[in-house]
């Protein structure tokens, strides 16, 4: 019955995402079902079939509940405002903080109406100051934001992240002003009896983090923060598919009581006084479950943990009550209870990998046990094909699902799970947590030896994670694959569970990761000459890609907690299919055209990157200029009087600025480019301004073009009526949010496109602007649009 109880509760779930059932609905007719049901409590029959409609009506309520608290306060004022909330959550990084507050409200101007949960984001305060940061779950928390709506960026390979933040109720993301601009309310905070763990938690992590290489590590294995890891230590994880190591989830849980229960069994099986009265295994398996809980809160507490201790314990109590071989009913029993505290987690990809991955583990797991190779060399042989099989289950049965939630592949992942596990298992996990336990209780030397040797065995795993993933092959930036190509991989992976072969079944893993990590990306039309401008908020991406070459102008901005080349544009390129980018284009030096192109050059092949006169010395290149060299990239500057470049069908000319030095702006310094394609002309001016634009036209340089992208992304001061007059375009398009606080597209622009008879396509409102070069121009937006007063320019 537990697994029909569940089925139905997230059918209902998958209901209430879909809009097709409000909360109070659901809440009417689940009441009306239930005092049915038990007024027909005599009929089984009926019994379950109301239980059943409850279960589904539940569901329904929960996450519609949470949707309706997430569009709460819609429409979001425009200028930045006083919140205050109470901190349920908070991640930080290197740079970067991230908060999510519950109960906010707005101070100032009083009376605004907000979401009641809200996400805000920014860099951490600078050293002396007490930033949020260093806030702790219960505590009151104001700060001045500029909030913005949860949407999300609608452009090829783009996923699902924003849809899942709003199943968590959250309906606002703010960003800080100013790090200094908070306050922490000691007097409006709560007192939880989890306070003091978070405090002492703090204490540790600090404690640990001041041993040095290694310790970044240590304090996310034991304490489940992950602040001190590097990015490029994630991605190198991430590569080689061992990312769920370094974030504390059901593995490091199970490891946990898995240590425990087999430590108590032995050092309780001594007595024989216990052990003449009692199963041992019994009371071993609850001292398990307690250490279990001890972890999940030491670790922070966080959803991943929360959704592997209710498996743990509803896996306990099953073997307790001796229905171990009921294998689908604890299961059961924990998805009704992760989905009943969190209804979105139903289409999270944590909790899907973690349940998908369990239930892999739990139906291919030997049906007998088989205790007659225990020691000896038979023993080891047993242990390792035990330990591939294990493997190659999770591999097969994950990476379909982290392909279509993630967009990621991992062809490595199997023989890395297979090396990684045990040593995580069998060293790093017990090294960190005694460490930790021994600091904690106060006991400094032999903390300080465990800590200096869990930190050094840290630091070889992350220096071995790190060059193991800079020699592997460089692989594409994986995408989302074809509907078809992904039902083979579920048909690989459902062969994989079936067969009991070891060998066959290391086989089917390899399979399924090869199938993800070669799977071309699903067609996206309209097919090259294209050009795609790319949604990145405050931001500029347009790419130019021909039958056998693309140029990408610009990649978008980047901060410590978002990078739009990262987030974006990279994933756009794997989902157009294109592998290589044979000019980069730097327009100038803001932060909103620069900001992501670190990022593509690292993750994507770059023949050779353009920045304009002048701009190769400027120290706002200079990031760009470090990731070129390190990539082995050219660096050339161009502009007016540059020579053309044709690759294969593309022509580029480089028309803007003038090779001599002359006091302009960095805007109206920007390197414009126009390139030929099938016929047709892509003018593309960058953040040129009125003067620019005039004196771009008075040169003589032959501006007429097809396409236009509008100068400073619609600006009010550019997209002159002489400028606009001397391209003569057939439809122009605007780089720019929806409702963005700097008011691009402007109004005048717009007026002077329109009165120019120029179409004017907007990202913000359109999602990517996608245009047909190869016959008629023609152009569509990737996502619907957005309409209303928040997109309205003033």
């Amino acid at each position: 019955m537990l697994p029909a109880l569940a089925l139905a509760q997230a059918l209902g779930i998958g209901i209430a995402d879909r809009g097709w059932l409000s909360f109070d609905r659901a809440a009417v007719l689940g009441a009306a079902l239930l005092a049915f049901g038990l007024a027909g409590s005599a009929r089984a029959r009926f019994r379950r079939a109301s239980a059943l409609a409850v279960a589904l009506l539940a569901g329904a309520a929960s996450l519609a509940k949470q949707l309706e608290l997430a569009a709460a306060g819609a429409p979001l004022p425009r200028e930045s405002l006083a919140v205050e909330g109470t901190l349920v959550a908070l991640a930080a990084g290197p740079g970067w903080l991230r908060a999510d507050l519950s109960r906010a409200v707005a101070l100032d101007p009083r009376g605004a109406a907000i979401p009641q949960r809200i996400r805000i984001s920014g860099a951490p305060a600078d050293a002396g100051f007490h930033g949020i940061e260093n806030a702790l779950p219960g505590d009151r928390v104001r700060a001045r934001v500029r909030l913005r709506a949860v949407r999300e960026p609608r452009n090829p390979g783009s996923l699902p992240r924003v849809r899942r933040i709003e199943r968590r109720g959250i309906g606002a993301f703010g960003r800080l002003v100013h790090p200094a601009l908070h306050v922490v309310r000691e007097d409006g905070s709560l007192r939880s009896p989890l306070r003091a763990i978070h405090e002492r938690r703090r204490e540790l992590s600090a404690r640990i983090a001041e041993a040095g290489a290694g310790a970044e590590l240590v304090r996310a294995l034991a304490l489940g923060d992950r602040a001190g890891l590097s990015n490029q230590q994630n991605a190198a994880f991430r590569e080689l598919g061992l990312a769920h190591l370094l974030a504390v989830s059901g593995l490091h849980l199970g490891l946990v009581a898995s240590l425990v229960f087999a430590g108590a069994r032995l050092g309780i099986g001594r007595c024989a006084w216990l052990a003449a009265r009692r199963d041992t295994r019994g009371v071993a398996l609850w001292i398990a479950v307690a250490a279990g809980v001890a972890y999940a809160l030491f670790s922070g507490w966080e959803i991943p943990v929360r959704r592997a201790f209710v498996m743990l314990l509803a896996l306990a109590l099953a073997i307790a009550r001796g229905q171990s071989r009921r294998r689908a009913e604890p299961l059961a029993a924990a998805a009704i209870a992760v989905l009943s505290a969190e209804p979105g987690a139903l289409f999270e990809p944590g909790a899907q990998l973690s349940f998908a991955a369990t239930a892999a583990l739990l139906y291919a797991a030997p049906r007998g046990a088989d205790e007659t190779a225990s020691i000896g060399l038979a023993g080891w042989r047993r242990r390792i094909e035990d330990a591939s099989r294990t493997s190659a289950v999770a591999v097969a049965v994950t990476a379909p699902i982290a392909a279509w939630q993630l967009g990621s592949a991992a062809p490595f992942a199997w023989l890395a799970n297979l090396v990684a596990i045990p040593w995580f298992g069998a060293a790093l996990l017990p090294l960190s947590l005694l460490a930790a336990l021994a600091l904690g209780c106060g006991l400094e030397v032999p903390g300080g030896l465990l800590l200096e040797v869990a930190r050094r065995a840290s630091s070889a795993t992350l220096d071995a994670g790190l060059a193991l993933a800079a020699t592997l092959p460089a692989a594409a930036p994986a995408t989302r694959p074809p509907y078809a190509i992904l039902c083979c991989i579920g048909l690989c992976a459902g062969w994989t569970l079936w067969v009991r072969s070891t060998a066959l079944r290391i086989a089917g893993a390899l399979a399924v990761s090869a199938l993800v990590a070669l799977a071309p990306p699903a067609a996206v039309a309209p097919p090259p000459p294209r050009l795609v401008a790319l949604e990145v908020d405050q931001g500029s991406a347009t790419l130019i890609q021909g039958p056998s070459a693309a140029v990408l102008i610009d990649a978008g901005s980047a901060f410590a907690e978002s990078d739009w080349g990262e987030r974006a544009v990279v994933p756009a390129l794997a989902a157009l299919g294109v592998g290589r980018i044979d000019v980069l284009v730097v327009s100038h030096g803001d932060l909103d055209h620069r900001g992501g192109v670190p990022s593509v050059l690292e993750h994507v092949r770059v023949g050779e990157v353009w920045v304009p006169h002048g701009a190769a010395s400027d120290p706002e290149f200079g990031a760009i200029a470090r990731a070129a060299t390190a990539s082995r990239i050219p660096l050339i500057e161009r502009g007016a009087g540059s020579p053309v470049v044709w690759l294969g069908e593309l022509r580029i000319e480089a028309l803007w600025p003038l090779r001599v030095r002359e006091r302009r702006s960095r805007n109206d310094r920007s390197l414009v480019v126009r390139i030929d394609v099938a016929g047709r002309r892509i003018l593309l001016p960058g953040d040129l301004e009125l003067r620019a634009e005039r004196d771009l036209v008075a040169s003589g340089a032959d501006v007429r073009a097809d396409v236009l992208a509008l100068s400073h992304h619609g600006s009010r001061t550019s997209s002159s009526e002489v400028f606009l007059g001397a391209v003569d375009a057939a439809l122009a398009i605007a780089s720019a949010p929806c409702g963005g606080r700097f008011d691009m597209p402007h109004s005048q622009a717009l007026r002077r496109a329109r009165a120019a008879g120029l179409p004017v396509w907007w990202t913000g409102r359109d999602g990517a602007v996608m245009v047909a070069l190869a016959g008629p121009v023609a152009a569509w937006g990737f996502g619907e649009r957005r309409s209303g007063a928040e997109c309205a320019p003033r």
